[in-house]
């Protein structure tokens, strides 16, 4: 049998770009962190939904057959009731300004080789920043979005000529090279669909450039592919 539960403290740390899925759905994958429950994932989530970072919501949730990853669940009704799967979400609180770096640097690892030695698909880690670039998606798909509900699908993935990538060390890095990985954040995404002439200006966004800023990076390993970690969010805060 399944496992069910509700997860009444997650709070919102990070989303992912959108990606399409069987059935032409556009989902993102949603994690944070539970007091109970540790670092969770939320795979697959509908488009639109309150999950905002830093918001603490209530939500059913159930394991998912198919993902082993100990952290991964997904909402319950996930797939036969898609188009209100918003409704199922609870926001019941934010986390306030002054706790969040707190909670962010309690579970910073010193290495993304502890989370893959360990078996741990999420972490915290607090880079070291080495360069900040953007490579051209090879599966680039650049087909006029269709019309949903009114408007239009939101952006996958794949329909962005370039993505974002940060090649990093960690602050107790245990690789011989460094760590060179995608970011996934959707805000860095929403930035260059909206400003294609100047996605350069992403990073400075985040002020990732900035040495008056704390830098942590939220990442996450791949179903498939476990030792291949990406940046699910880009957290900083003023030192």
């Amino acid at each position: 049998m399944v496992e069910k539960r509700v997860i009444e403290d997650l709070i919102v740390l990070g989303k992912s770009v959108p990606s399409e899925i069987h059935n032409g759905r556009a989902t993102v994958c949603t994690a944070g962190y539970s007091y109970e429950l540790g670092l969770v994932r939320l795979y697959p989530t509908n488009v639109y939904s309150p999950l905002k970072r830093w918001n603490i919501v209530r939500v059913p949730v159930e394991k998912d057959p198919q993902d082993s990853r100990f952290e991964s669940w997904k909402i319950q009704g996930s797939k036969r009731e898609w188009t209100r799967l918003h409704e199922k979400i609870e926001v019941v609180d934010q986390l306030h300004r002054s706790e969040r770096q707190k909670l962010i640097a309690s579970m910073v690892d010193g290495c993304v080789l502890d989370l893959n030695y360990e078996r741990r698909s999420l972490g915290i880690v607090q880079p070291v920043i080495e360069k900040c670039y953007f490579k051209e998606e090879p599966n680039f798909d650049s087909t006029a979005q269709q019309e949903l509900f009114g408007g239009f699908k939101p952006t996958t993935k794949k329909q962005y000529p370039e993505y974002p990538r940060i090649r990093y060390r960690c602050t107790e890095c245990k690789t011989k090279t460094h760590h060179d990985q995608q970011v996934l954040e959707w805000g860095f995404y929403e930035w260059m669909r909206k400003n294609p002439d100047n996605i350069e200006q992403v990073w400075e966004n985040v002020r990732m450039h900035s040495d008056d800023r704390e830098k942590y990076f939220f990442v996450g390993n791949q179903r498939n592919q476990r030792t291949s970690f990406m940046i699910i969010s880009v957290l900083t805060f003023k030192k």
